[in-house]
């Protein structure tokens, strides 16, 4: 049998591809580390200059008012104020006047018209203002077909509102509180008249006043324009009461002209 030309080569089994080879992943990347927060100081720092405040500060509260040291009255002052209240034969009447008493310093002054020297001004400050005036008149019945005598009892400057607290005995300006109640401040008069005054600015001097008639008061106009009131309540020694309010502020001034004995201030009222 002839050879055929060129022999076939048997084809040689085609050899397993080798799986390929997995490409290595990259190394991961860490995150950058957060920075820890800084720590606050105990106490906080201030600013090197302070800012300005948009609105002003509010003011200071004012200062406490001066404790007083004072005699708590030695009698029931308010019974001086009561309408109708007796004392023995006599009964209290009340009179509102038409009169006003000016105060502009703030301070109130008394005096005896005709005693220059006798000018004091009271301790307690009662305030600028226009001040009522109220006469406390002690009326005794007459005989029958005549009117009642009439003494002024006292006379009272309304400085204040109520309601009061307490009463307490005025007392001069710069004068220490008496070790006793029998050494209680009085006001002697020797001329008839007694005259309270706004103390503005100062001792007018001795002033010029009638004799001494009735209740009501008269207005004596002073020369630097101050006015003064003066009242006919006879000579004596008499004292004066504050009515305090819960402020310890004053309410009234109360001059009395101590035209009632002991007696007639223990006596009850008739029933």
């Amino acid at each position: 049998m002839a050879k055929t030309k060129g022999v076939v080569k048997k084809a040689k089994p085609a050899t397993k591809a080798k799986p390929a080879t997995p490409a290595k992943r990259p190394p991961e990347t860490k995150a950058a580390p957060v920075p820890p927060k800084p720590k606050l100081g105990a106490v906080a720092k201030k600013p090197a200059r302070a800012g300005k405040p948009s609105l002003p500060l509010p003011p200071p509260p004012p200062p406490p008012p001066p404790t007083r040291d004072e005699h708590a009255a030695d009698r029931d002052v308010a019974r001086l104020l009561r309408y109708g209240e007796t004392f023995g034969a006599k009964k209290i009447d009340i009179r509102m006047l038409p009169l006003a008493l000016p105060v502009a310093s703030g301070e109130l002054a008394i005096c005896d018209p005709g005693v220059a020297k006798s000018w004091k001004v009271f301790d307690r400050p009662t305030g600028s203002g226009v001040f009522r005036v109220m006469l406390s008149v002690a009326r005794t019945p007459d005989k029958p077909g005549k009117p009642d005598k009439e003494q002024l009892a006292a006379v009272v400057i309304h400085v204040g509102r109520p309601p009061i607290v307490k009463w307490t005995v005025a007392h001069a300006k710069g004068q220490k509180k008496p070790k006793s109640i029998d050494q209680l401040p009085r006001w002697p008069i020797t001329n008839g008249w007694l005259a309270l005054i706004d103390a503005g600015s100062g001792s007018p001097g001795a002033l010029a006043v009638p004799s001494g008639v009735g209740v009501n008061p008269i207005e004596v106009q002073l020369t630097d324009g101050r006015r003064a009131l003066a009242w006919p309540s006879g000579n004596g020694e008499f004292v004066a009461y504050w009515a305090i309010d819960a402020a310890d502020k004053p309410v009234c001034l109360v001059i009395d002209f101590d035209v009632f004995t002991q007696k007639e201030w223990k006596a009850k009222p008739a029933s």
